[in-house]
């Protein structure tokens, strides 16, 4: 299975991360004079993504400008205009005519060193429409600690519970986003205000639709001052990649 679509999950307030998120959308948010959202598409670039999405929001001008006009070995980067008060769930149904049949969806404030390939044939083996990926958390170096938030049958790989409160002592790892997804299962006639997480995952719980991918493979996120700090770090230790900064001129 190839997948050729990205969709970056990029239109909230980023309160959390305040003072940096005043002017700019958390995603722009610079890592060591860079801002984030060059490496997360960088990463994606390499992964053999050439179309990404961009579901943008909160000060999504600044996003639409930087990546709207760039020339990159054909990469094509496009947009879904989000209201700042649309939720994920309904940033991601009114992109709908945009999605490819089959895309991979991913939070526009988590690093991961994506393994694609893996994904894929897990994906496959699997043989459910959705599938998130999973990090083990067994190091602790989760959001939340050693708090995990999702319930995953190590026989099946089948998600049985996903708890956003951190409270299940049957949770055995984190929800990093990094879904691969089967445009079908999303009902575009819905026109409510929907979280992704919180509303629509719950629905495809209940009929077994979801299965995981489960790594050992650390991810980072930017979701506060520490966690961006404790990124930074990370940039330079692992050499992470970002698109060059000439395709901007």
């Amino acid at each position: 299975m190839k997948l050729n679509q990205a969709v970056i999950l990029a239109g909230g307030k980023g309160t959390r991360l305040s003072p940096y998120t005043h002017n700019l959308p958390k995603p722009l948010v610079k890592i060591n004079s860079v801002p984030f959202l060059d490496y997360l598409i960088h990463s994606l670039f390499g992964a053999g993504f050439m179309q990404i999405l961009i579901l943008v929001g909160y000060k999504r001008e600044h996003i639409v400008n930087r990546y709207s006009n760039i020339k990159y070995n054909n990469l094509n980067i496009d947009f879904s205009l989000g209201d700042v008060n649309d939720r994920t769930g309904k940033r991601i149904i009114d992109a709908y005519d945009k999605l490819d049949e089959k895309f991979l969806l991913l939070y526009g404030d988590n690093y991961w060193p994506i393994e694609i390939e893996k994904m894929a044939l897990q994906y496959k083996q699997n043989n459910t429409p959705i599938m998130t990926t999973v990090y083990s958390n067994e190091d602790g170096k989760g959001e939340y600690g050693y708090e995990n938030n999702i319930i995953v049958n190590k026989h099946s790989n089948i998600v049985e519970g996903y708890d956003k409160e951190r409270k299940d002592k049957k949770a055995n790892g984190v929800d990093i986003g990094y879904f691969i997804i089967k445009k079908t299962y999303i009902d575009k006639s819905i026109n409510d205000n929907l979280s992704f997480e919180r509303d629509m995952v719950p629905r495809l719980l209940k009929k077994r639709k979801i299965s995981a991918y489960m790594t050992d493979r650390r991810y980072y996120y930017i979701t506060d001052v520490p966690a961006l700090k404790n990124y930074e770090r990370a940039v330079k230790k692992n050499n992470f990649s970002h698109l060059p900064e000439d395709i901007f001129q």
